[in-house]
């Protein structure tokens, strides 16, 4: 066992507690080597500042708080700002107070003073239910620092969104948009039972190097993605075993078990591999393509013009329209491809720019823009989806959208049937499709190369606060991005279509 120097109390935090419960090795790292963290890409980006957004706005279920604005960094000083303001009764809650005990140090989201003296510790998260395994050691973290700072706590919070909230629109009903779930008994109890043992081991897990030693596994990315992935997994063999699709938890066990992290090491009378996960096995230890005998009469279902479609969306933790609900899937955008049968090509797009609701412009540029027959080619069931959820919102409308969802055609189902290439490496998106068949069609070039970013690029483009300059180069972003899943489409198609032609 290698040690390092000693220390009382290793630093640690709520967020490096929470690291620990999931792999101590990622603990480890986030807390002696946290510039091997893999980068924080446009689409974690998103998820954080949604959390944000939705943290400030639970601040006004406890109004006339005081917001204690120290950054993280500056932890002494924010604790001095949080004792001055528990000490003044006439504040009724604190946001982001800042704690440390026994070498551990956080902020709490809401602390909100109670008539007799003690406080009630609320903890806001952008989800739509308590999920306990995750939730219940996050606030028992908190309570904890914070009564051993000397703060009592009433009762324990969970604050979080209410997906069946519909906006009006105006001013949002905060009790209605959020629900306060007391989670006290819960906390107290894994306080006591749960809570001190993970503290000594994750103290004594930072004082020496044995946690290097831990394999990954589905604790990389169960309950969320490790930042250390790229790391833990540097020395993978080029096509692990977790690449195989849909992998299920018991079968990644028993190839553990056996010393096999290679998909071509995978040997041909192993039981408990799907009929695909067979088939990329198989296809790997070839080094070719699987190319099934369906492959030519699915495509020959296409009718022409075929038009291929793609939406980008945004789905906003807080409501932005009315009759709209949390997270609810609101259209912003199209590209179309139409593709005539001696290859002729006609592209047109469509991008809501403005503060109102996208959709219904939306839905009538759509429809006057695809052809009234041929087949309406998408990746995967999506856009179906949302124009069978545009039909239901805008009745006038619902007819016209009902009939183009009867002519959609999934290029992604007889990809997934009918052809897998080694290099897509377990994935069927179009992003690990296109390059192995279309190797001149890339995504590297693009300022947005995928969805979660689309999305988030939209939310600025609608800001009223952006930047004229910088509206332009975000517009001219989306439509390359959406412009670019389509063009990948229809060169996937004509890429499967002379591959079937040569069987």
């Amino acid at each position: 066992m290698s040690t390092l120097p000693s220390q009382t109390h290793p630093q640690l935090s709520k967020s490096r507690f929470l690291n620990g419960l999931q792999c101590l090795k990622r603990l480890y790292l986030q807390t002696h080597h946290s510039d091997l963290a893999d980068p924080v890409y446009p689409s974690l980006q998103a998820i954080f500042d949604s959390g944000t957004l939705v943290g400030e706005l639970a601040r006004e279920r406890f109004p006339g708080g005081e917001l204690v604005e120290e950054e993280y960094f500056e932890q002494e000083q924010a604790e001095r700002t949080t004792r001055s303001l528990i000490s003044a009764p006439s504040v009724p809650a604190l946001y982001e107070p800042a704690f440390s005990f026994e070498g551990i140090r956080s902020r709490v989201d809401v602390l909100a003073r109670t008539d007799n003296g003690e406080f009630d510790l609320i903890e806001v998260k952008s989800t739509t239910s308590v999920k306990k395994d995750v939730h219940i050691p996050d606030i028992a973290i908190q309570v904890y620092m914070t009564e051993g700072a000397g703060i009592p706590i009433r009762r324990a919070h969970l604050m979080h969104i209410n997906r069946a909230y519909v906006y009006p629109g105006g001013d949002y009903d905060l009790e209605g948009l959020f629900t306060l779930a007391d989670i006290t008994d819960e906390v107290r109890l894994y306080m006591e039972n749960e809570l001190p043992g993970h503290l000594e081991r994750m103290r004594e897990s930072l004082r020496t190097t044995d946690t290097l030693g831990i394999e990954t596994g589905r604790h990389c990315t169960v309950p969320y993605a490790c930042s250390f992935i790229g790391h833990c997994h540097r020395n993978d063999p080029e096509y692990p075993v977790r690449e195989l699709p849909n992998l299920r938890q018991p079968t990644r066990e028993r190839l553990r078990e056996l010393g096999i992290a290679d998909i071509a090491s995978v040997p041909s009378d192993f039981s408990g591999l799907s009929h695909l996960q067979r088939r990329v096995r198989d296809s790997v230890i070839t080094g070719q393509p699987f190319v099934g005998s369906g492959l030519a009469s699915k495509l020959r279902e296409i009718a022409f013009p075929a038009s291929f479609l793609d939406f980008e969306t945004i789905n906003p933790a807080i409501p932005m329209y009315a009759g709209t609900r949390p997270y609810q899937q609101i259209p912003f955008q199209w590209s179309l491809h139409v593709r005539d049968s001696d290859g002729g090509l006609k592209h047109s797009e469509f991008l809501h720019e403005g503060d109102g609701d996208p959709r219904e412009r939306f839905i009538t540029s759509l429809l006057a823009a695809l052809p009234s027959e041929g087949s309406i080619v998408t990746y995967s069931s999506y856009e179906r989806r949302i124009m069978k959820e545009l039909a239901e919102a805008f009745p006038q409308h619902r007819g016209g959208l009902l009939s183009l969802t009867e002519r959609v055609f999934d290029l992604l189902q007889p990809i997934r049937t009918e052809y897998y290439h080694p290099g897509f490496h377990g994935s069927f998106s179009i992003k690990s499709v296109t390059p192995e068949l279309v190797p001149d069609l890339a995504y590297d070039d693009l300022e947005i190369r995928e969805g979660i970013a689309a999305s988030a690029s939209y939310a600025r483009l609608i800001t009223y606060d952006t930047a004229t300059s910088d509206r332009d180069r975000i517009r001219e972003a989306l439509l390359a991005y959406c412009a670019r899943d389509t063009e990948a489409m229809v060169r996937v198609f004509e890429a499967l279509v002379a591959i079937s032609d040569e069987q």
